[in-house]
């Protein structure tokens, strides 16, 4: 042979078919390898697609809605007080120049009885603006208006509405009351800005929540305002508007004021610390893997002694002996690395599916994790095809 650099196409063709025959020679040797290089590229790649599915799922979160929104929620003084938020404050705040739409959101649970069980649900108490600031749209039905303020009607989050088996024209009991279902809400993304998931409440006029809430045991207070900025308007320049009518005299109240890019960054953040976590994981697998990769190609340098002193005596330069076995040790971690990078694909696509998330696998993972898994498998190679080359032709044929 000559220099592998100038082996004619028929030759590599021949050298790669040589090598998956003496993998499969060394059986259960080359398994075990192939298994840890398939487990730990599954692993690399199915935690940067579950990471990347994540992340896009939380700016889907935001984006239903719009990344321009705030929450104001309140918060505890020093002496351990807390302060109420008011329809006064929803008027202020909706005036400021860095707001466009201010809405009042107030939260309380009821049992309601079933037959045969007993359904908790959240009540939202809302007003007319948070279904415009919120981008809620009736399925069925209508919204509520402002003439709803002091009558007992209610609209029915999607999930709400098939627990309850209500339609637009039927009764709900919420405590002591019976309230007139008057819409069904469409399904909406779920929003972490928002201290309820709106699928599964059931919306009512905010005017009378305290009522509704008094025979619940609950207070029935704005716990949350929901602020839409105006457009342009920096996140930082709104949020110090909006703090700074609560800590005006004569009374200051301390409150809480989240923004959803704050949300957005604070969750990628997080996900990147997971994603890194857990590929560092898959990474050592992978290394795991190459020892028995180079386990294998120790192996079948010692069984195959005569053979590689017989190359080396018709004629094989030692670089063509290395050669030989780095393809071996490349075929062992490339088919690996793909076997792994299917069931990653098939599991990241598994657990978005089961998360309810669309499915969307980052164009750097497959090539990543491969080139890991190829990688790792020729470094692990590395060591036994050099050893291979620095045998004695004649020392090896005379070897049993």
């Amino acid at each position: 042979m000559s220099g592998w650099g100038r082996w004619a196409p028929g030759v590599w063709r021949e050298l790669v078919a040589d090598a998956f025959r003496n993998l499969r020679a060394a059986g259960q040797r080359s398994l075990l390898a192939l298994l840890g290089i398939v487990i730990g590229t599954a692993a690399v790649i199915a935690m940067i697609a579950i990471g990347h599915n994540a992340q896009q799922q939380s700016v889907r979160q935001f984006m239903a809605m719009g990344i321009d929104i705030l929450a104001v929620r309140k918060d505890f003084a020093p002496s351990g007080a807390v302060f109420a938020l008011t329809a006064e404050d929803v008027a202020a705040l909706a005036r400021l120049p860095a707001i466009t739409d201010a809405a009042p959101l107030a939260v309380a649970g009821v049992e309601i009885p079933r037959t045969g069980t007993r359904l908790m649900l959240p009540i939202a108490g809302v007003t007319p603006d948070m279904f415009r600031l919120a981008r809620l749209t009736a399925a069925a039905g209508r919204p509520l208006g402002a003439a709803d303020a002091a009558l007992t009607v209610a609209v029915l989050g999607a999930e709400a509405a098939r627990l309850l088996g209500t339609a637009p024209g039927g009764t709900v009991a919420l405590g002591r009351y019976r309230y007139t279902v008057v819409g069904i809400l469409a399904p909406v993304v779920p929003n972490p800005l928002l201290p309820v998931d709106l699928n599964g409440a059931v919306l009512i006029p905010q005017p009378g929540m305290k009522r509704l809430a008094a025979g619940l045991g609950a207070d029935g207070e704005i716990a949350t305002i929901i602020l839409r900025k105006a457009p342009g308007a920096e996140d930082s320049i709104a949020a110090a508007a909006v703090a700074a009518h609560f800590a005006a005299s004569p009374r200051p109240r301390p409150v809480h004021i989240q923004t959803a890019r704050q949300l957005i960054a604070a969750q990628a953040e997080q996900m990147t610390v997971y994603t890194a976590l857990l590929s560092a994981i898959g990474g050592i697998s992978l290394i795991v893997g190459g020892v028995g990769v180079m386990n294998v190609m120790l192996m079948n340098v010692v069984e195959r002694r005569r053979e590689i002193g017989l190359r080396l005596a018709l004629g094989a330069r030692p670089r063509d002996i290395r050669a030989m076995v780095l393809v071996e040790s490349a075929a062992l971690s490339l088919t690996g690395g793909g076997i792994g990078a299917a069931l990653a694909v098939a599991a990241a696509a598994v657990y978005a599916r089961t998360a309810g998330w669309d499915v969307v696998l980052p164009a750097v993972a497959v090539p990543l994790g491969l080139g890991m898994s190829v990688a790792v498998g020729l470094l692990s190679g590395l060591y036994p095809a050099v050893s291979a080359s620095r045998l004695d032709p004649i020392a090896s044929l005379r070897g049993e």
